[in-house]
């Protein structure tokens, strides 16, 4: 049955009915003129009371939450025969076609910032769809340099603009393994970056390390101001460096760590006194000399060498500055042996004998000193440190076995220039070592920024947050200084952006100080918990709405936008080095190096009943 020609405006799709709220109202409309959901339309003229009590005409921008159809004619309570006569009888069953709409507010023409109506519309109001202009004008913030993350879903012609000032707030990104999130990252690293950003990302997946290049492996436009740091490990990269271009290899100085920081990372714990004391010990006396975990290793077996003997025979055994610096020991045997084989010499004058050993124990103090970088003298090692330094040694064989020690430390000035975004690649890195990383890195930005201030603001990107500043105790030295940043880094120009699929394992005092969010496809009941508890702005409409996103949609909250909005995210210039491999493709070419298998096994098996000798039928 054809509809009748709809009245009204051309932009019409229905008219309010029923009971109307401030907050939402329900349409009556057509199949042909229904909205579909998320769509956006808007009721002109609603009256509403003005700054002085005047009224004024408003125009309310709302957005379709739901839609059904029912019939009046055929009920659920009817049986199949019942609907089947009538269906015979009257040929069709007019539908009725209801629309629910939530009301986002109307844009204030004085302050240029979304209000919620005082008032409501009259039943019988036309609902027309949002115009382009009206939607630019209430979800483009108002900034003419915003980062453009992408356009409305159901719009792709309204692009959506972040305003940078909302980072001031910090941002978490949230979705499910396989929802578009490190893609989605990488949009707004590209905007963040060509806005004049200072970005330093820790990607423990090799997710951003080919953004200095296109998807068909061409220099991007910023690719020069892409600089990745990656550290030394024995597993082999998923992402070569020549794919990659420009490569750094991160190192970290070792006697540039204190004790505490070394014994943690070695896995020391508080609980083992003996050894974090010989470390110690052995960390007093390398004092003032550039040192590696080799020396650290020697100075603990020196250490150790002294256990049975009592303190004055440690004395005796040459335990002490003059050993330490020279192995004077051996200096004092040689000095007591005769320069000549004239047996008078040998009984010469014990003074003149005495004043010739202190020459050569001066001798070997200051050769000694030349040759270890001039530490400084300490006193002998107590009982506890002799007691440990046997078992530490273990300890320090493991952090020798690390790739990342040098004698330059992490290049702070590189990482802080302006316009640069730095990946620091953690992949395959143990999450010790990459805990370790992130806090030393970290440490330095704001021991920087408190200093000395910072010239520019700085954006610290972790990927895998929920690694890095867990929920509950077991949080390592990263999380005590990113939950210092959440909660004072902005004072000093430092933002957080926080990446994770599982929000719930995230400790939820620094996951609630990210003010803006962009929140992709979610279904697990306990991340949704998390981001409720977590979220000033998510409404429970939006949280029903998450599991129905799809791929690279999202949601965008807080003061970064002027009302939570649903995008589409922009397409990438940059690579993307964390997608999925083509399984499809992969199978494809297992299959054909089986064939290729077989074919020379066929062929080996052949020569071997034959009882020739390959070298035989190549001639």
């Amino acid at each position: 049955m054809p509809h009748e020609a709809r009245p009204g405006p051309e932009a019409a799709v229905g008219y309010v009915v029923g009971e109307v709220r401030t907050d939402a109202f329900a349409f009556v409309t057509t199949p042909d003129m229904a909205p579909p959901r998320l769509e956006y339309v808007c009721l002109r003229g609603v009256q509403e009371a003005g700054a002085e009590g005047a009224p004024r005409a408003i125009d309310i921008l709302a957005q379709v939450s739901s839609l059904s159809v029912n019939s009046r004619l055929l009920s659920p309570s009817m049986s199949f025969a019942e609907v089947e006569a009538i269906l015979r009888r009257l040929g069709a069953s007019p539908p009725v076609v209801l629309g629910e709409a939530k009301v986002l507010g109307y844009l204030d023409p004085e302050t240029r910032s979304v209000r919620l109506p005082r008032g409501a519309a009259m039943p019988g109001a036309v609902v027309e769809r949002a115009p382009d202009a009206m939607l630019r004008a209430f979800f483009g913030k108002g900034v003419s340099s915003g980062l453009h993350i992408g356009s409305l879903i159901n719009r792709p012609g309204v692009e959506v603009l972040m305003d940078p000032n909302g980072l001031r707030r910090h941002m978490a990104v949230i979705a499910q393994t396989g929802a578009g999130k490190s893609y989605t990252v990488g949009v707004l690293l590209e905007q963040l970056l060509q806005l004049g950003g200072t970005v330093l990302v820790f990607d423990p997946n090799s997710d951003y390390v080919l953004m200095g290049r296109t998807p068909e492996k061409q220099p991007t436009p910023f690719a020069e101001r892409v600089q990745v740091y990656r550290v030394p490990n024995e597993q082999k990269n998923r992402i070569a460096d020549a794919e990659i271009g420009r490569v750094e290899h991160l190192s970290v100085r070792f006697s540039g760590l204190d004790v505490d920081e070394l014994c943690d990372l070695a896995g020391i714990t508080e609980k083992a006194t003996n050894i974090r004391y010989a470390v110690r010990t052995a960390v007093e006396r390398l004092a003032g000399s550039d040192y590696s975990p080799e020396d650290l290793r020697a100075e603990l077996e020196q250490i150790a060498g002294l256990s049975g003997l009592p303190p004055e025979g440690r004395a005796e055994a040459g335990f002490d500055v003059e050993r330490f610096l020279g192995g004077e020991a051996e200096l004092d045997r040689e000095a007591e042996l005769p320069e000549s084989d004239d047996p008078d010499d040998w009984f010469g004058d014990p003074a003149e004998r005495a004043r010739q050993r202190a020459d050569a124990r001066q001798q070997a103090r200051q050769a000694g000193a030349g040759a270890n970088g001039g530490r400084r003298a300490a006193r002998p090692p107590g009982d506890d440190a002799i007691a440990g330094a046997a078992k530490a040694i273990k300890y320090i064989d493991f952090l020798s076995a690390l790739g990342i020690w040098g004698f330059e430390d992490v290049p702070l000035a590189a990482l802080l220039r302006p316009m640069r975004l730095s990946a620091v690649d953690l992949s395959g890195v143990d999450r010790k070592i990459a805990d370790f990383l992130v806090t030393k890195i970290v440490s330095e930005v704001w021991k920087t920024a408190t200093r000395d201030g910072l010239a520019r603001p700085v954006f610290l990107v972790l990927e895998e947050a929920h690694n890095f500043v867990p929920a509950g105790k077991d949080e390592g030295r990263a999380g005590w200084w990113l939950k210092r940043v959440a909660s004072e880094g902005r004072k000093f120009g430092i933002f957080l952006v926080l990446v994770t699929q599982r929000p719930y394992r995230v400790h939820q005092d620094t996951l609630s100080q990210c003010g803006s969010q962009i929140i992709m496809r979610l279904t697990n009941p306990e991340d949704q918990n998390a981001v409720r508890r977590a979220s000033e702005s998510i409404s429970e409409s939006l949280l029903a709405d998450l599991p129905g996103l799809n791929v690279g949609e999202a949601v965008v909250l807080g003061p970064t936008v002027r009302v939570p909005v649903m995008v589409r995210v922009r397409r990438r210039e940059s690579d993307e080095g964390g997608s999925d491999i083509d399984l499809v493709e992969a199978l494809t070419q297992a299959r054909a190096e089986l064939g290729v298998e077989r074919f020379a096994g066929r062929a080996e098996a052949e020569r071997a009943a034959r009882g020739r000798q390959p070298w035989r039928e190549e001639i």
